[in-house]
Parts: C-alpha cells; sequence; structure tokens
C-alpha cells in the first residue's frame, strides 16, 4: 500500500503524482451563499486508505458531496482519477450516513445492492434486476459483505449492522476504484466494525482508493495509512502519527477532545465514541 508523504498543512504539489487518485487543491465550497468548507488540499493516492476526521459540523459530509460533484467548487479544484467529479462518479463508490437512508422503504437487501449498478441510461437493466436480482455482481458484493443470506429480507427488518453491511455490498457492487464513506461504521458492534476495516484493508492492498469520514480516532491512529484532519479548513493531512497529535486535536476539537499522556503514549479520546488513539 503506498505510504503518504505529506506532513501536517502541506498542500499538495501540481502536477500531481501519476498515482494520484484525488487530488483537491483550494477548494471552498457550501450551501446558499455560505461557505462550509474553505481553501481545502490534499492528494490521495491509489490504494490510500485515508481517515476524514473533525467535529460536527466541520465539513466532512460537505468534503465528500464535494468528491462526488454534487456541490460545484466555488474556488480551487477537485479531481477524481484525473476526471472532474460528475464525470468520474461510474468508478466511484459512495455510501452515505445511516441516518440518511429510509429504512421503511418496502425493498429486499437485494435490491438495495442492485440499486447500486443504476445508470440513468441503464433503465431496463434496472428493471430486469429489480425483477430478478440474479446479476452475478449482486451475489459476489453480497457474498463479499456476508450478506447473501439475507437477500431476500426486507431491509427494515434487518439490524443496524446488517443494514450497514447492504450498504456497504450496494458500494461495492460495481467494483469502483474510489470509495467515498461517510461514517460507516458508527454505532456498530466491535466484531462488525472489524469485519468491515478488514476489508477496507483488502480493497485499499489492491489498489482501491479509500476516503473514510469517522470519529474513530484510535481505528484511524491504527488502521489507517492517511489521516484528514479538517475543521472547515485543512489542519492537517499526513500519517496518522503525524496527524493525531495533541496540538492538531485539540485545534480541531477544542475542548470537546481529551488529550492526555502516560509514560510514553499519547493518547485522545472524542466523546462521540469510546475509543482512544494514541502515539509513540
Amino acid at each position: 500500500m503506498p505510504s503518504p508523504t505529506n506532513g501536517p498543512r502541506q498542500a499538495p504539489e501540481a502536477p500531481a503524482a501519476p498515482t494520484a487518485a484525488v487530488v483537491v487543491d483550494g477548494l471552498t465550497t457550501g450551501y446558499d451563499g455560505g461557505a462550509a468548507i474553505e481553501e481545502i488540499s490534499f492528494v490521495a493516492a491509489r490504494g490510500d486508505m485515508v481517515g476524514l476526521i473533525g467535529p460536527n459540523g466541520s465539513g466532512k459530509s460537505t468534503l465528500i458531496r464535494a468528491l462526488l460533484g454534487l456541490l460545484p467548487a466555488w474556488t480551487g479544484r477537485v479531481r477524481v482519477l484525473g476526471r472532474e467529479p460528475e464525470r468520474a462518479r461510474a468508478t466511484v463508490g459512495y455510501m452515505p450516513q445511516a441516518e440518511h437512508v429510509d429504512w421503511t422503504f418496502p425493498i429486499t437487501a437485494q435490491e438495495v445492492v442492485a440499486m447500486g449498478l443504476y445508470r440513468p441510461r441503464l433503465g431496463r437493466d434496472l428493471v430486469r434486476l429489480f425483477m430478478g436480482g440474479r446479476s452475478p455482481k449482486v451475489s459476489a458484493a453480497m457474498e463479499r459483505t456476508g450478506t447473501a443470506d439475507l437477500a431476500s429480507e426486507q431491509i427494515r427488518e434487518l439490524s443496524a449492522g446488517q443494514q450497514r453491511r447492504v450498504l456497504l455490498a450496494r458500494t461495492l457492487v460495481k467494483d469502483p476504484d474510489v470509495f467515498l464513506l461517510d461514517e460507516p461504521t458508527a454505532g456498530l458492534d466491535v466484531s462488525v466494525e472489524e469485519d468491515m476495516l478488514q476489508l477496507f484493508a483488502e480493497l485499499a492492498a489492491a489498489g482501491k482508493t479509500l476516503i473514510v469520514a469517522t470519529h474513530d480516532l484510535a481505528c484511524v491512529y491504527r488502521r489507517y495509512s492517511s489521516a484528514l484532519c479538517i475543521n472547515r479548513r485543512l489542519l492537517a493531512f499526513g500519517p496518522p502519527s503525524s496527524v493525531l497529535t495533541e496540538n492538531v486535536l485539540t485545534e480541531a476539537f477544542g475542548r470537546h477532545v481529551l488529550v492526555f499522556q502516560i509514560g510514553e503514549q499519547m493518547y485522545a479520546t472524542e466523546p462521540h465514541v469510546d475509543h482512544a488513539t494514541h502515539e509513540t
């Protein structure tokens, strides 16, 4: 897996290296004339697993929307696999926050996964999938996420962990090169979270690029190749050991993060989760 070389507060150099999957350079965007993020710059390489961290309201979901091409860049530029985000969507997989999904909609798990193959000009294929749902891609994605035995179950009847794995299968089904995952493991049992993280690692090892919004600072330190810390602006980007420091976390979370040291170990706990992170 490529290792990031950027240190905290370093902007990407132009032109980006050939291995760059996502390039964000001076991005400012927002809603209704109000900027939600300003002057964000970073480069994520192919095979990079980026933990996107920051307090609630810091702009993590806004950044993901910009990478999807759902929000235009007011200033700066965004490139995904060398293209403008809206032109790269066929190679991008997106997993929204669970609370943004209508779990009461009458649809089976298999049909949810099949929706990941939808293209505006392939309406007939979508109908075929919903009527039969026998696409090998759907079956493969459900097998890989451990949801194959849930195919005929109504999505509303599944547990939170099962629902989250079905959403991940929907993201995986079209075999994207870039994954944008918005708090995919929030509130999950440790075993379910571990299964997801193992799959993320396998995808990164295969050259996929993952940008994962998360509150789990300890997990970012232990399992991710890069950390991207924002609070409306870029605070730090680089190896987790360089980003998850007392100074950066205090700047990001203020009094909302507890930073303390025991011996040579430094710990930081963000109150949204019962996890800690350390650096040596």
